[in-house]
């Protein structure tokens, strides 16, 4: 796939499907192979990225890397280089170990408190102790529907992970009151999932609290609200249903990571207008999870987004 031509099988069934090719093709314009000259500096400016990473045993997994402004840096239009010195990692998260396995990387910028956001996936070239480097493979700039404005940082006198704070992880299966807790007071989640050439996507999924229905023990069903056209997800699911979910509570400082399999619901019933007029949900059932402690702090939250149904 060509900048020019960026979508695959899945994503074209999804566009067709939903009446909504025309519109995919007008926005593809923004996909590119590079990152916009423009941009260079907002990627310098994140106090956070989103990452997502393929684990050897096929799992997908969504990560947030933490640091001041600059750990993350765009050399120039075609390499990004994260600073692993300053960045600050969730505890326990395999992201790490997943790129030294697999080079496949999708990420996000996302700037919360001005509601922009940027993609920029491609392939590790480089990894070490000390940094991260990225060969971009496309990138393209998101429309700021579904994000919750807020200031998000490290603390003060937080100089690098300490682990008296954050503590070791707790893990598992089958979800628990703690865990049902954070997905029905998180506002912000971000799924991972891969195309068929194993090219690895990370999107944002917001809503008001709750938006994100806890249907069991192992299961979640996320509304699908009006987006680009493109459906980067929704079309990788078609063809591999491999997905890493990240639900986020900011204030009480508590992430959950989960993996398991996506499935694509179009056209369903919606009595209470959760998908705002798309009838879109998708689900995932949750192979496995794990529970932490985020390493940055939430200085201020601003409001909701006011496109949110």
């Amino acid at each position: 796939m060509s900048p020019h031509n960026p979508f695959h099988d899945g994503e074209i069934k999804i566009q067709e499907l939903t009446g909504e090719r025309y519109q995919a093709i007008t926005n593809s314009a923004l996909v590119k192979d590079e990152i916009l000259t423009a941009a260079l500096s907002f990627v310098e400016r994140q106090p956070l990225a989103v990452v997502a990473s393929h684990a050897a045993d096929g799992s997908l997994w969504s990560s947030v890397l933490f640091g001041r402004p600059g750990f993350v840096r765009a050399v120039d239009t075609h390499e990004v280089r994260i600073d692993l010195s300053g960045a600050h990692l969730i505890p326990g998260d395999p992201v790490l170990q997943n790129l030294q396995d697999d080079p496949r990387v999708g990420m996000l910028m996302i700037e919360l408190d001005t509601r922009r956001r940027l993609k920029i996936n491609g392939d590790i070239v480089k990894i070490d102790a000390t940094e991260i480097v990225i060969a971009v493979r496309e990138s393209f700039p998101l429309c700021p529907k579904y994000i919750q404005r807020r200031k998000v940082r490290l603390p003060a006198d937080q100089d690098g992970m300490d682990a008296s704070e954050t503590g070791v992880p707790v893990v598992g299966t089958v979800l628990g009151a703690a865990e049902k807790a954070i997905i029905t007071s998180a506002d912000t989640l971000f799924c991972a999932t891969a195309n068929p050439h194993g090219h690895l996507d990370i999107s944002h999924r917001g809503g008001n609290p709750g938006f994100a229905r806890i249907m069991g023990d192992r299961e979640l069903r996320i509304p699908d609200f009006a987006g680009n056209s493109m459906f980067n997800t929704f079309g990788n699911l078609q063809l591999d249903d491999h997905a890493g979910v990240i639900a986020i509570d900011f204030a009480g400082r508590q992430v959950l990571q989960m993996s398991g399999r996506a499935q694509v619901l179009l056209d369903e019933a919606d009595p209470d207008h959760e998908t705002g007029g798309t009838n879109r949900f998708w689900t995932l059932q949750i192979e496995s999870w794990q529970r932490s402690v985020m390493p940055a702090v939430e200085l201020e939250f601003f409001d909701y987004s006011p496109f949110n149904p």
